[in-house]
């Protein structure tokens, strides 16, 4: 027979639940700690994105701006050397609708 007396004093429950108690508590913080981390990091990442698209859509409108700014010179330019000049009235003529014929 085995001496019961030694295994009780071997594993003491109170030990085991004490341990077992403080290493759940201990893991449950750095679950917790690790979760607000990466909930903060995400926050910094989406606020980011969301600057990162607004730049963007700010990049391409003033792309845009600096094309017309361009061709329009160019336009202005050529149309100076070819001997247009400016007009002062506009005159629209008016035309007649037009309908598909068979």
């Amino acid at each position: 027979m085995p001496n019961l007396d030694s295994l009780k004093k071997l594993i003491n429950y109170h030990f085991v639940f004490i341990t077992t108690a403080v290493l759940f508590v201990g893991l449950t913080v750095i679950n917790l700690v690790g979760t607000n981390i990466l909930a903060t990091q995400g926050f910094a990442v989406s606020e980011s994105d969301s600057k990162t698209f607004m730049l963007e859509k700010e990049n391409q409108r003033l792309s845009v701006k600096i094309e017309e700014s361009v061709r329009l010179s160019d336009l202005e330019e050529k149309a100076k050397q070819s001997g247009f000049i400016r007009s002062k009235s506009i005159v629209y003529l008016p035309t007649p609708p037009t309908f598909a014929s068979r």
